[in-house]
């Protein structure tokens, strides 16, 4: 885990890395451009940004993006004291790293997609909201859930952001927020992005006073000692860093790439050996295994291949 920490702090301050990053959102927008002008809905956006996302590469980072045709996945709980059925989400961000080809760190977040309406607003489905706000234990009726899972379906989601909604926003915008910041955006059924922008303009970066500490400073060596040794079962470094933390809230194009590319977005799956959600940890290998990734990566994973409809996207980053 130490290497990993000390790769991204090297990214963190390479123009290099920077460079790649606003390529990587300058490609996003060019495609979701020409997607508003095609008029296309959510679901061929998604596909466009698939064709441009799969094959990047930097330096030891791998994208790598699968649209699987199937049943969509609907899952059942209660929504408060009734029993609702509904889709899980059309989509995953995944970003995982290995050494060895064994999975030292894994984080995922799920998305729903919506293409906005009038007033730069999207209209929201209240039972779904309630499900990735909450997590409440729930069944699968159809789709990935159905066959992959025994049993009912727990997703711990200590950071509240398992799960989110990717907000496309004409004439070529994508904005991305946990469910938690929805529910409290919410007017009526929808969610109006001026709404979005009033609740995150005082949102707290995920970086603290050591993100301006060099990281070739002598206290460096002595922090990774004490994150290795006391707290890595745990998921989460014992300090804020800028990198390989949580951030809830991108609210273009821009951020969201860096969030990505730095491992600042998901619930954290497993943390250097450490499975912290069971549940969580089967349904992210399935998805990697389902997006070809299981000759560059141990999946240890025997469930039967699983019915969706689903986009998965994945970063890889091999310490090899």
């Amino acid at each position: 885990m130490e290497n990993l920490i000390r790769l991204f702090a090297d990214y963190y301050n390479k123009t290099d890395f920077r460079r790649f990053q606003n390529s990587f959102s300058m490609d996003i927008y060019n495609t979701l451009g020409k997607s508003y002008s095609s008029n296309h809905n959510e679901v061929a956006m998604v596909t466009d940004l698939c064709s441009i996302i799969n094959g990047k590469e930097f330096d030891k980072l791998k994208f790598y993006s699968k649209k699987i045709h199937g049943s969509r996945s609907y899952v059942e709980f209660n929504n408060r004291d009734k029993p609702v059925t509904t889709e899980l989400a059309d989509m995953v961000i995944i970003a995982v790293a290995t050494r060895r080809k064994d999975i030292i760190y894994e984080k995922i977040g799920l998305i729903q997609n919506k293409k906005s309406e009038e007033n730069d607003s999207w209209k929201i489905d209240e039972n779904q909201l309630f499900l990735l706000h909450n997590f409440p234990s729930f069944i699968g009726k159809r789709g990935i859930f159905k066959k992959g899972f025994d049993n009912e379906v727990v997703f711990l989601n200590h950071t509240d952001s398992l799960g989110n909604y990717g907000l496309f926003l004409t004439p070529g915008e994508f904005v991305v927020v946990n469910a938690l910041t929805i529910f409290k955006a919410q007017q009526g059924h929808k969610v109006k992005f001026e709404e979005l922008k009033k609740l995150t303009e005082k949102r707290i970066k995920n970086a603290n006073a050591i993100t301006g500490l060099c990281f070739d400073h002598p206290l460096w060596d002595e922090m990774l000692y004490r994150n290795s040794k006391y707290l890595s079962k745990y998921g989460v470094p014992f300090f804020d860093l800028p990198f390989l933390g949580t951030s809830t809230v991108s609210l273009n194009v821009h951020e969201f790439i860096r969030n990505w590319t730095l491992f600042n977005f998901g619930e954290v799956a497993s943390f250097s050996g450490h499975v912290m959600d069971d549940d969580l940890s089967q349904f992210t290998r399935l998805l990697l295994r389902q997006a070809g990734l299981s000759n560059v990566i141990n999946l240890n994973v025997d469930a039967q291949e699983p019915d969706h409809d689903l986009t998965i996207m994945v970063l890889h980053v091999s310490l090899d």
